[in-house]
């Protein structure tokens, strides 16, 4: 699979994936900075939360600026409804090489596999097609390092489907 075939695969298998009353990437730097969902600055950050379309949260995830609440640790703090949303987001910004993001679903996988579980089969098969683009990408690079944690994020995920199923 080529980049762009996998780039259009993502915009594919998430087209329509909402995160309703999830938990969004701003929601979740201020559960992560221990804020009171009843303080002004938890709610307003809140209301900006993209709830219909990932897509629009694009621009944010692919810039090299810094944006106010937006770290790779907003991750760890998202309900699985939130990481299902914004996981299209987290891929394409890992895919970009100019970015050279943190993609913490790599490194903590394993502690978030039951968020993961809202993902349909083609969504499923596209996480897998990310991993296999990867590990394919790093083989050439030569990066040992790096190739070991997609590996190992590959198997854990492939071993979580079966037992689910």
């Amino acid at each position: 699979m080529t980049k762009q075939e996998l780039i259009e695969a993502i915009y594919t298998s998430f087209k329509g994936v909402a995160l309703k009353d999830g938990v969004g990437l701003f929601e979740a730097d201020c559960i992560d900075e221990y804020m009171d969902k009843n303080s002004t600055v938890y709610i307003n950050w809140k209301q900006k939360d993209e709830r219909e379309n990932w897509e629009n949260l694009l621009p944010i995830f692919l810039s090299k600026r810094y944006h106010e609440r937006v770290h790779s640790s907003n991750w760890f703090f998202m309900d699985a409804k939130g990481k299902k949303f914004h996981l299209p987001c987290y891929l394409l910004q890992d895919l970009d090489e100019e970015l050279n993001g943190n993609n913490p679903l790599i490194t903590t996988l394993e502690n978030y596999l039951n968020d993961l579980v809202l993902l349909d089969s083609l969504q499923q098969q596209t996480l897998i097609n990310f991993f296999d683009y990867k590990l394919e990408v790093l083989l050439k690079e030569d990066n040992t390092f790096d190739f070991d944690k997609y590996f190992n994020a590959k198997t854990v995920f492939i071993k979580s489907i079966y037992k689910n199923l």
